[in-house]
């Protein structure tokens, strides 16, 4: 049996969203592949987007970035989490090498966790990356104000170096650290269901405006929002903003509730008017394949900030909020700016998910090389 060994950082649920839509893919093409998954993204999660049977072991081998919320990062907390994972590298290699050894793996994709590579290295079989960026070029602008981790940099370009290939996804930022690249489209998904079946299925009022909240699997609290104006209605879903803090005027829509009526998270943002956000890639990607408009703010101190509003702004009609009138339930000026704009349909490639199964198939099943 075919093994495919999945290592994916638990920051936040992006890195997780595009693996799966590529397992997904995967499993279209060679349905008997066995597919274990290590990592800090809890299983439940992992459930509501995947069908087929896959094993999953809870493993941390990277921190991303340590945040309170989704719009700000706690640099120095994140150096000094990643630092304690940096000084017990060989000892984490070693116990994963241990505990993967028996499934015989004939591949490992990671998304991004750099100690993966490594283990890759040690078990000779390919590593195959797949990222927009990497933690040595995020981490490489925190340590400018914390020279004394400056090392954790170097040790994740040594790790991340050990790659056989990286899949590199649209809006990146640098990656040298890898020594193969490949260029792939856009990992995203697609709406399966159209507005009038969504919106029947979740009790939404059809010839509204529809206004999704989205601010990741982190979530931020927004306690403050306007009255929604007339032919408005915001929505939000579960763990999108902190549980104690959905403002009033929203519809909350339950992760239950779309699993009960079959309404995948990519068909209520192609229903939608709009997205309210914080620039995420599975956001972003989601919004590009679906042609739905975006209101986004800043997220804090994260190099990929600038390469993802760049996307953006080349592919999406789009209006910019700020921290102050997001907060403030100043939304009406954003709202008009992004209703006042068409809606397009996507200018760049979305099969990401089915060439990266390609290529990982090819490694998979030794045809590559």
């Amino acid at each position: 049996m075919r093994t495919l060994v999945c290592y994916i950082s638990g920051h936040g649920f992006g890195h997780a969203v595009r693996v799966m839509e590529v397992l997904r893919a995967l499993w279209q093409r060679q349905p008997d592949l066995r597919v274990l998954v290590r990592t800090a993204v809890p299983r439940w999660f992992l459930d509501t987007k995947l069908s087929n049977p896959f094993l999953h072991e809870v493993c941390r081998l990277d921190v991303g970035a340590v945040q309170a919320d989704s719009l700000s990062v706690d640099v120095d907390a994140t150096l000094r989490a990643y630092a304690e994972i940096d000084a017990r590298k060989e000892a984490l290699i070693t116990a994963e090498v241990t505990a993967i050894a028996p499934y015989r793996p004939d591949c490992i994709l990671a998304d991004i966790p750099a100690l993966a590579f490594d283990i890759a290295r040690r078990l000779n079989v390919p590593g195959i990356a797949m990222a927009n960026f990497s933690w040595d070029w995020i981490y490489a602008d925190y340590v400018r104000d914390s020279p004394a981790h400056a090392g954790l940099v170097e040790s994740l370009r040594q790790s991340y170096g050990s790659a056989t290939l990286l899949l590199r996804l649209p809006f990146h930022g640098d990656l040298s650290a890898f020594p193969r690249i490949r260029d792939v489209p856009l990992v995203a998904r697609t709406a399966r269901l159209d507005r009038a079946t969504v919106c029947r299925r979740l009790g939404l009022p059809l010839h509204d405006r529809l206004v999704l909240l989205s601010f990741g699997g982190i979530g931020t609290a927004l306690r403050t929002a306007p009255a929604a104006p007339a032919g408005v209605t915001f929505i939000v879903t579960e763990g999108a903003v902190a549980r104690t803090s959905v403002p009033p005027p929203c519809r909350l829509v339950s992760n239950d509730s779309l699993r009960a009526v079959a309404v995948g998270h990519e068909d209520l943002v192609a229903a939608c008017d709009a997205v309210m956000t914080k620039p995420g890639y599975g956001t972003v990607a989601e919004c590009i394949a679906n042609g739905t408009p975006m209101i986004y703010t800043a997220r804090g101190r994260f190099a990929e900030y600038v390469f993802l509003v760049e996307g953006i702004k080349t592919h999406l009609p789009h209006a910019f909020i700020s921290h102050s009138d997001l907060f403030a339930g100043r939304w009406q000026p954003a709202l008009e700016e992004i209703f006042d704009q068409p809606r397009r349909p996507p200018a760049v490639a979305t099969n990401g998910a089915a060439v990266v199964a390609e290529i990982l198939l090819d490694y998979c099943t030794g045809r590559h090389g």
